[in-house]
């Protein structure tokens, strides 16, 4: 076993790739990441996940221009992977979760025809003898952790093979009040699955975040924790809420099968805009 994919996250594209957000230009920022990762590491990864937020306001003339500027091509139920051709990428598998602006009957209406509608996408696949959980806290700001999503949760990490977790919020405090008020009051629910399970701490090889559009690794119980920078404005780690301008970031991440089981590695490729 071995492969490679890159996570982004947090896009906030517009109706029409002039307009703006806050002053910045999301969609000139999506394209400068997606042609990076063409020109770098496209011809090291299997494909390429992005964990929410992929328009701003959530209508369905966001979703088409974003359809339109990717070659965008529907043609595999949630999560994917659909296929884009855009910025160097030709034929390239494309994975979508849904995050707070991404309201779930338009993200599946425009970008996943294939499924019928629901109000979360609690999804897995598999890949390479990966299993692959997509979870959803929910449309709002503030994660809930659901019956519905918990249940899902168990039940796929019941599976025997290694597990990676993708989802729009975040699980663990990253040393900001006002973002981390938006963690599940009962993220410790998540938790008691995840971490609480001598077997379960071995196979889950990490939890990967967006919605706070930044980038941070930690771990907790010793599952590894990413978060990735947006490749839209970013926000100030402080006790406020402030918007700043940083370099938009992806994660790649990398799986392997060593001698003490599957692992993964990760690193972060700062976008110069």
């Amino acid at each position: 076993m071995g492969f490679a994919f890159v996570q982004i996250s947090d896009h906030h594209l517009r109706a029409s790739e002039a307009l703006l957000t806050y002053g910045y230009s999301p969609a000139w920022a999506f394209r400068a990441v997606l042609r990076h990762i063409a020109e770098n590491v496209a011809d090291q990864i299997d494909f390429i996940v992005t964990t929410g937020d992929l328009v701003h306001a959530g209508t369905d003339e966001e979703y088409q221009t974003v359809r339109q500027m990717m070659q965008f091509q529907p043609v595999s139920a949630a999560p994917g992977p659909q296929r884009i051709t855009f910025e160097g990428l030709t034929d390239f598998p494309f994975y979508c979760l849904p995050g707070n602006h991404d309201p779930r009957q338009a993200f599946y209406r425009n970008l996943f025809p294939l499924s019928t509608a629901a109000e979360q996408m609690n999804v897995a696949f598999e890949h390479q003898g990966v299993q692959f959980v997509c979870l959803d806290w929910g449309a709002d700001n503030k994660a809930v952790a659901t019956t519905e999503m918990l249940e899902f949760l168990k039940g796929a990490l019941q599976a025997p093979i290694p597990t990676i977790l993708f989802m729009h919020h975040h699980v663990v405090p990253i040393g900001s009040r006002w973002l981390d008020d938006f963690i599940a009051d009962d993220v410790q629910k998540f938790w008691d699955l995840v971490a609480g399970v001598d077997t379960h701490r071995q196979k889950v090889l990490g939890v990967f975040c967006g919605h706070t559009h930044a980038s941070y690794e930690t771990q907790v119980a010793g599952v590894p924790v990413f978060g990735v920078r947006s490749t839209t404005f970013q926000f100030a780690l402080q006790d406020e809420r402030l918007f700043c301008l940083r370099p938009p970031h992806y994660r790649l991440v990398t799986i392997e099968d060593g001698s003490h089981g599957v692992h993964l590695e990760t690193k972060i490729f700062e976008v110069p805009l």
